[in-house]
């Protein structure tokens, strides 16, 4: 009869053999142990000690990231994220270095350009020397964060894009502008960026009942004309534009603060979801990099910079829809602010912004009026004259248009 602890010491092995076992670093496991990813058996003073069920489990997960398996819920069955490939290499070697110097996205580029073309682009375990030398911390501190950053981008999704400034590929409104980050995450319908008729509708999170109306009016007339409806998937205003174009099957782009796995308000998920599927959600930062509240403001450059015009559909004084006002002028984009918002006593930002080269518009239809005088958007025909009310219901009416692409 079998003793239950047959073979058990066989089964044990300290840190330096599980990390063996694994085919990684030390301090590597120590780090996965530390996020919970591997269950130690025992971890006290005189050392840790790991069962190799636990190792083959995880050592398992490794296969996976590398055989092609899919990853759970990232994509199409039977295929995962590769990291391949010049672009994804090199993103992936970016946020390698942003999170281990704990630097910005400008330093982090400048460093990387100081390196030669070629071990910028490979995998950087290729080349360990040339990145020790450029960061000047020790060799396991590298490996560690290459090897979180790397299982942070395998969690993308199979059909993930992630695209370079200077590539054919990457928007040209965008890279026109200094707030044009080096690379963009893409998820959902790709094809909406290489579409320049593009409005943001901006907003309050605290927004109320008429600035949603007016909001869902603006939205289903730019939409209905064929242009994309650009937001920030924020509360308020932002959701509003975003699910107005979802429900009449509009085509609308997400622009987010945060990376492509995280879904922020929680409470916007299925709404974030269902853009991923029927529109696009645009994101400058790597799934290896924690998101911070500063994120927010560079987003909103990033959203001003592809679109054609931005559109304030109700705003505070310190409301953030006004920093994406304030980089649109700065892009020399087009700034709208609807006249019902002129004639709230309590604020005074709409006139400052008007002094600047915001431009007041009356009605929705307003809107596609200041697009084609300023050569983004071209009328067939022009428009019966309408007696502009503020946002009357009975100002929806769709124009024949067609897109001009002269910017």
């Amino acid at each position: 009869m079998d003793r239950p602890y047959d073979g058990l010491a066989e089964k044990l092995l300290f840190s330096k053999e599980a990390a063996d076992y694994l085919g990684i670093s030390v301090q590597r496991l120590a780090v996965l142990t530390k996020e919970g990813k591997i269950i130690p058996l025992k971890k006290n003073s005189s050392g840790t000690i790991y069962h190799i069920d636990e190792l083959e489990r995880r050592k398992m997960e490794l296969s996976i990231f590398s055989s092609g398996q899919v990853h759970p819920e990232n994509g199409r069955k039977g295929e995962m994220f590769r990291i391949d490939g010049p672009v994804r290499n090199e993103a992936l070697n970016l946020a390698v270095v942003m999170n281990t110097l704990h630097v910005s996205e400008k330093k982090a580029c400048s460093l990387l350009d100081s390196l030669d073309r070629r071990t910028a682009c490979e995998p950087l375990l290729d080349d360990i020397q040339s990145w020790q030398e450029l960061l000047n911390i020790p060799r396991t501190s590298i490996v560690n964060e290459y090897e979180k950053a790397r299982d942070a981008f395998t969690s993308l999704h199979a059909t993930d894009e992630i695209i370079r400034l200077g590539n054919p590929d990457y928007p040209v409104l965008l890279a026109r502008t200094d707030e044009a980050p080096r690379f963009l995450y893409l998820r959902g319908r790709i094809g909406l960026l290489r579409d320049i008729r593009t409005v943001a509708l901006v907003g309050s999170r605290q927004a109320g009942d008429e600035g949603k109306r007016n909001t869902e009016r603006v939205a289903r007339i730019l939409g209905a004309n064929g242009i994309i409806i650009v937001s920030g998937l924020a509360k308020g205003i932002d959701v509003t534009a975003h699910r107005t174009a979802l429900d009449n099957r509009m085509s609308t782009i997400a622009v987010i603060g945060t990376n492509l796995n995280q879904y922020y308000p929680h409470e916007n998920m299925e709404v974030q979801k269902q853009i991923e599927h029927d529109g696009l959600v645009v994101s400058q930062f790597s799934p290896a990099t924690k998101t911070e509240r500063w994120f927010f403001p560079l987003r909103d450059g990033v959203m001003s910079g592809l679109s054609q015009a931005t559109v304030v559909m109700e705003a505070g004084e310190t409301s953030g829809a006004l920093k994406q006002a304030q980089y649109a002028l700065k892009q020399k984009r087009l700034v709208l602010i609807p006249q019902n918002v002129f004639n709230i006593p309590t604020i005074s930002w709409p006139a400052k912004f008007e002094k600047l080269g915001a431009i007041r518009v009356k009605t929705p239809s307003e809107i596609i009026d200041v697009l084609s005088t300023h050569k983004v958007y071209r009328l067939d025909r022009p428009k019966s004259d309408l007696s502009y009310n503020l946002f009357a219901e009975d100002d929806l009416i769709v124009a024949d248009a067609v897109p001009e692409y002269e910017v």
